[in-house]
């Protein structure tokens, strides 16, 4: 009965050991829309899933070789890519969630801006490479029948100038209107003379009948998915956590942000957060949104297998 009970006891602390080795190498970009990781860096030896690796990027384009050549198991891309490696790869990865909602902002040093017809005859500077907002911005005036071009009834949009560049232009007045994200919609307002004036996320939502559209999407590798479906679940259930206490705690999810060297300082990071569109809506609940999104792109939709079912 003793040695019976001993096997039994090293079965099962084998099994927990297992458990606890078991990895995940978790890829995270710089910025406000991976904060939640902050979290789960500085408490991972708290959380149901301790054997967590994380390396930092600075863009997709320095995270995405490392996620198909195996090198990670988890990351972050925008919808258009995701969707785009799905299909040139054979279904490589699997879309477990959306993180991070639109958190585009229109800004102006304009004091007389009172709608979208203000902006016609105007030119609008914006971020080349924010090509989900941007698009879903153009879908936005055509369904307000405002047109875009070079004419006095049109909106001319200028992709010229560099998103870290956009905040001085607006503060130095060298431009009147930008569509700007986060965290660089709060670096802009931090002088007086520029104001936050419509939040593209909500003109969406009410010309789309309550429909959001998604810009930063959280995959993992396919193999990944079917080897570690159990270690996934829990991970995931600790993503949300991080996520839910971020944006409730944004003084404290700052300090954390600034000392895990996330490219933002606290000041900066803690202003972001309530703005930022953080949220957490698995792959099942915002499909319908995604394929709205797809449509805009004019992408294709993944098949099904591009949602992660639990």
């Amino acid at each position: 009965m003793k040695r019976f009970s001993c096997v039994v006891l090293c079965l099962f602390s084998a099994y927990f050991l297992s458990a606890q080795l078991s990895s995940i190498r978790l890829g995270v970009l710089k910025g406000i829309s991976c904060a939640p990781c902050a979290y789960l860096i500085e408490n991972k030896a708290k959380l149901s899933v301790q054997n967590m690796n994380f390396q930092i990027f600075d863009s997709e384009r320095t995270e995405l070789p490392k996620l198909l050549r195996g090198e990670l198991d988890v990351g972050f891309l925008a919808p258009k890519d995701a969707a785009k490696v799905f299909k040139t790869t054979g279904g490589s990865i699997v879309m477990l969630a959306s993180v991070q909602n639109g958190n585009l902002f229109l800004l102006t040093n304009d004091e007389n801006y009172r709608s979208f017809e203000d902006l016609k005859g105007e030119t609008l500077i914006c971020a080349e490479n924010d090509i989900e907002e941007t698009t879903v911005f153009k879908h936005i005036l055509s369904e307000k029948e405002i047109t875009i071009g070079d004419d006095e009834k049109s909106v001319k949009i200028d992709f010229s100038v560099p998103q870290a560049n956009i905040a001085n232009s607006l503060i130095l007045g060298k431009t009147k209107y930008a569509l700007v994200r986060e965290p660089f919609a709060t670096i802009a307002l931090n002088t007086s003379s520029v104001r936050r004036v419509e939040n593209i996320q909500k003109t969406y939502s009410s010309v789309e009948e309550g429909s959001s559209f998604p810009v930063l999407l959280l995959v993992a590798r396919t193999d990944f998915v079917k080897e570690k479906s159990d270690l996934l679940k829990r991970f995931l259930e600790e993503y949300r956590k991080a996520l839910l206490w971020t944006t409730k705690n944004p003084s404290n999810a700052a300090f954390l942000i600034e000392k895990h060297d996330f490219g933002l300082s606290s000041s900066v990071a803690g202003k972001s957060i309530p703005n930022a569109s953080l949220t957490f809506r698995e792959s099942n609940a915002v499909k319908s949104d995604l394929e709205k999104l797809y449509g805009l792109l004019g992408v294709e939709n993944p098949t099904d297998e591009f949602y992660f079912r639990k």
